[in-house]
């Protein structure tokens, strides 16, 4: 019994050996498979693909109404009454505030009692020369005679000449009483502002009983938007894009109220003069848009996309392709016809190119580039549709 006990001890004892030596052999092939995959470089692909394609230039403006009139006051005075508020509707021509007009009232009345004192001046100044003129006839009838010395005669026409000269200026200082009249009389007439355009009220800047002082400055009573169904947004473009805008150009923009509902527009002027902030040049261009839904209002910001050129039915890869770079670039294959002396030069260096995937090995193509709207760019010439184009590597698990 103990021989066959000691027979059986021995059996299982190889026979766990064997299971051991088994277990050990797989793991390290298991062990070395792993690693190896691990040690081959993973790359993410994408294939070159037929699609829609905008180039589009981005850029934030303001909007406002295509014309905005400032109305103000040409005299000093107080509010005597206001009839607008935000949001009112006017027509050209209709009254919207009174200034108190007692003074400009006061001018007209004085202006006026000048005038008459200049004409009851000239009455008389007319009577002294009736007088004198009659006085110089009778003094040369008796010269002629030799009947009065001629030194008379020469007094008497001197105060004949005299009072001409005071008619004259009677009837100067009634034209200058005349004007003086009518200067109030227009003032007075500023006390009342009109609406000089049929609009909607934006901004209404005084109240009544409130002061306002023409003596520097015109004062604003209010600001009138001529129409609101047709607006403008002046856009700020940068130096570096100005020259890819042009009049009758499309364009796209969304503001921040309704930032799902795009609205479109016109380049309708490109301004020449700069805007430098913090040594960034900007360009001012004006887009009309219609806002015949009246969602538009003024000073809303504007995010606008400035269509440079539309493209249908091209070839397109990522931009993400044309940043990779191999891991190891002397593994890499080039496709394309020898360079001289092995070697680039500049202008082949600065080719574009995108990396395919040929049978795990990263092949370098030139390619030609056209149009980008910021995440892909058309392929002109270098690769075809379904290419399968390289644009990054894949991290292991381990790695991260």
């Amino acid at each position: 019994m103990k021989l066959k006990e000691m027979k059986f001890s021995k059996l299982l004892r190889g026979r766990t050996l064997f299971v051991i030596l088994i277990l050990i052999a797989v793991s390290g092939g298991l062990f070395w498979y792993f690693n190896k995959s691990a040690d081959e470089i993973q790359y993410k692909t994408t294939q070159a693909a037929r699609s829609d394609l905008r180039s589009v230039i981005q850029a934030t403006g303001t909007l406002d109404a295509v014309e905005t009139v400032d109305v103000g006051t040409q005299i000093s005075g107080t509010i005597k009454d206001i009839y607008i508020d935000y949001n009112s509707v006017v027509k050209k021509g209709q009254l919207i505030a009174e200034i108190d007009s007692a003074t400009q009232q006061a001018d007209v009345a004085q202006a006026q009692a000048n005038l008459l004192a200049s004409k009851a001046d000239l009455m008389s100044s007319e009577a002294v020369l009736a007088n004198a003129e009659k006085t110089l006839a009778r003094t040369k009838k008796l010269a002629d005679r030799d009947l009065i010395a001629k030194a008379d005669e020469d007094t008497d026409e001197k105060s004949y000449l005299t009072a001409r000269a005071q008619v004259a200026a009677s009837k100067a200082k009634i034209g200058q009483y005349a004007a003086t009249l009518t200067k109030t009389k227009i003032n007075l007439g500023y006390t009342k502002i009109y609406s000089p355009v049929d609009g909607v009220v934006i901004s209404k800047n005084v109240d009544k009983g409130q002061t306002v002082a023409a003596s520097y400055q015109t004062p604003s009573i209010a600001e009138i938007a001529k129409d609101l169904s047709n607006m403008q947004v002046e856009v700020n473009v940068d130096e570096a894009d100005i020259g890819g805008v042009k009049d009758g150009q499309k364009a796209t923009f969304t503001v921040d109220a309704y930032p799902n509902d795009p609205f479109e527009g016109i380049v309708t002027q490109v301004r020449l003069s700069p805007a430098k902030t913090d040594n960034v040049v900007t360009y001012v261009v004006i887009v009309k848009v219609s806002n015949n839904k009246g969602l538009l209002m003024p000073g809303m910001t504007a995010n606008v996309s400035l269509i440079v050129e539309d493209r249908e039915n091209i070839i397109v890869v990522p931009n993400s392709a044309f940043r990779f770079k191999p891991v190891d670039p002397s593994a890499a294959k080039e496709q394309g016809a020898p360079r001289m002396g092995g070697k680039q030069t500049i202008a082949e260096v600065r080719t574009p190119s995108v990396y395919l995937l040929d049978k795990k090995v990263p092949v370098k193509v030139d390619v030609e580039r056209g149009i980008s709207d910021g995440q892909n760019t058309e392929i002109l010439s270098g690769i075809n549709e379904g290419d399968a184009v390289i644009t990054g590597i894949i991290v292991p698990n381990g790695d991260k």
